[in-house]
Parts: C-alpha cells; structure tokens; sequence
C-alpha cells in the first residue's frame, strides 16, 4: 500500500519551512528574482523554438518537466539531446532537465558554475538561478551560432596578447604601485613614539 503524502505541487521533497538563517538566504534568493529577466527568456525560449511560449501556468509549470528546455536545446544543436521523456513522473523530469543541463555544457561550453541544478528548476528552490542559466545558454549558444536570438550580452571574447621578448624585458624592470613605490612619496619624517613639539 503506498501512503500519499500532503505535500504540495511545487514540493518534491519533505522540507518544511525555512526559519533563521535558511529564511534569510530563501528571501534573498526570491528577492534577486526579475519579472522583466523571466518574459525575455519567455520570449527567447519560444523564439528559439518558434513555437509559442505555453500560456497556461507559470513560467515554472512551463518549464518543470524539463521537455521544453530538451526542444531549446534540440534546436540550438541538433541531436543533442535524443531521448526525452514526454511522462511527467517526477524522475523522467529530473532525468529532461539533467539532459538539458549535460547537453549545455558538452555541447555548448557552458560552464556547470552558470548553469542551475535540476532541484532548483524541478522543485522551484531557486528560479533567479534558472534564469541566469537560460541567459548563459543563450549567450554560449550565440557564441557559437550568430543566427541564434539574443538574450543579454554576448559572452566576450578572448582578448590573448603576445609580447616580443624586448617588451617583456622592458616590463621587468618597472616597479609596480603595490611595491611601495606611490610617485616618490615615503615614510620619511614619520617616526614612533617621537614627543609632539609645541
């Protein structure tokens, strides 16, 4: 027999709420949360999909079985993502979001540090994170496609600089201001313990 649990939707694991500290940290997170950030990757989720954005539900609920984020990246490099869980059982969903976030990275460079984890997609624990790591797949994949939408900045590219022997030399010698040096001043006429002359 199997017990059904009271917890809510948006809930998978048994967490109560957060007090103290855990509180604090829960609002800051929840207070970082931008409107204006969610209906731009709304709008460059389904522009990227050419697809409509799905209008029932919140921008979690559209997002919380990890199909649509498998379809963004699908389109962004073909067959990256080749098995999807259409079953809305709660580790097919988590198994979506973890292919989209493996995907993101092997695919597309993402960094795992600007991506988010799947808890903080599948049980909201921290949707300003989501965000960010749809701008980041954005920014990457436009890195590497042009013809992609735009979502934020570019990522910026490398700038390598190569220095000929003479000028590496020339670098050598100067004293940088954290060597003490700062134009000529010093320490002269300071002294410890001296009598203050009246």
């Amino acid at each position: 027999y199997f017990i059904q649990s009271n917890l809510s939707q948006d809930k998978m694991s048994n967490r109560g709420p957060a007090y103290g500290l855990s509180k604090e940290v829960q609002d800051k997170i929840e207070s970082q949360y931008s409107e204006e950030l969610e209906g731009q990757c709304r709008d460059w989720i389904a522009a990227v999909t050419g697809e409509g954005f799905p209008d029932n539900g919140t921008f979690h609920d559209a997002l919380k079985d990890g199909t649509l984020l498998c379809r963004v990246m699908n389109k962004l490099v073909p067959g990256s993502v080749p098995k999807v869980h259409k079953s809305k059982l709660a580790f097919m969903a988590m198994e979506n979001i973890g292919f989209f976030l493996g995907a993101a990275n092997e695919h597309l460079g993402v960094k795992r540090e600007e991506l988010f984890q799947t808890v903080d997609l599948y049980e909201k624990g921290n949707m300003t994170q989501v965000l960010w790591g749809i701008t980041a797949v954005a920014r990457y994949a436009r890195k590497l496609n042009k013809d992609v939408p735009p979502l934020g900045p570019d990522l910026a590219t490398e700038n390598v600089r190569n220095f000929d022997e003479e000028t590496m030399k020339k670098g050598n010698s100067i004293v940088g201001m954290q060597a003490g040096g700062f134009k000529g001043a010093n320490q002269e006429g300071m002294t410890f313990g001296r009598p203050r002359a009246l």
